[in-house]
């Protein structure tokens, strides 16, 4: 692919499938290592010789120990401080001293306390997470933002915009009932949109106690259908990606699944 390239760690929900202890289809399937098998939601960005980390859940040792050969990041964004975005920060601390300078951890300046709190023999000397810039950052040949979204019953999480001259991305896992005027400013004229779904109907379930989209809900949305391309991530084993079909421009997250940005 020309230009920088997105590949999918994981695309699961906080939960993971399967889970380890169902027995339904999906996570039966999953655990033979079907199609439905993910892990925590994570991502890499590459491009430009460089590589960009999207959150570090509880699954990141062995996302990255998959790869074909080592990797050291040279940023890290981190969307939230929940476990299933998280947790994989402490092996990147670990990491640190072997990394030789070149990695850099940013995240949302009111989410710090919260990491700092999860992390506090991290925090004794040089806070190893960083503020991430109002501008952002220029890395992998993108401009990569991070934009406040609700989390519903969760409080709220950031999504990240990627741009570069003739393409916008927006990667937003954990969001429910996004307002227009954060629509308008962050999700308008995408090119690339990924997007978190949990389930694939929760129409039963009052959005009081909900925090993430559902599948009916995304393929609803004006703005979802405005974008030229979706991927559907953060999947529950409420969704068996065998047994639906989605329409011409949307695609189902899978765990290693390489895009082009």
């Amino acid at each position: 692919m020309n230009g920088p390239t997105l590949t999918f760690l994981g695309t699961a929900d906080s939960k993971g499938v399967p889970r380890f202890w169902c027995a339904c289809p999906v996570c039966t399937e999953a655990r033979a290592g079907g199609v439905n098998r993910r892990t925590r939601s994570a991502a890499l960005v590459q491009g430009g010789g460089e590589t960009l980390l999207l959150d570090c859940g509880p699954d990141l040792h062995a996302q990255l120990a998959r790869l074909p050969g080592p990797l050291v990041p040279d940023a890290v964004l981190i969307s939230h401080a929940h476990n299933d975005h998280l947790l994989g920060l402490g092996d990147l601390l670990d990491y640190v001293r072997y990394a030789e300078g070149r990695l850099r951890v940013y995240a949302p300046a009111e989410i710090i306390p919260e990491i700092q709190g999860r992390f506090p023999y991290a925090f004794r000397q040089a806070a190893p997470v960083q503020p991430l810039p109002r501008e952002g950052l220029e890395v992998v040949g993108l401009r990569v933002r991070a934009f406040r979204v609700p989390h519903g019953a969760n409080g709220h999480s950031h999504a990240f915009r990627l741009d570069r001259p003739g393409f916008v991305a927006a990667y937003v896992t954990d969001a429910i009932d996004i307002p227009d005027d954060v629509v308008r400013t962050w999700l308008t004229d995408l090119d690339l949109l990924i997007l978190g779904t949990s389930f694939a109907d929760e129409s039963g379930v009052p959005h009081a106690g909900r925090s993430v989209y559902d599948v009916r809900e995304a393929l609803a949305l004006p703005w979802a259908r405005a974008a030229r391309r979706v991927c559907l991530t953060h999947l529950s084993h409420d969704v068996d990606v065998r047994a639906r079909s989605l329409p011409a421009g949307w695609d189902w997250a899978r765990d290693g699944l390489e895009l082009g940005l």
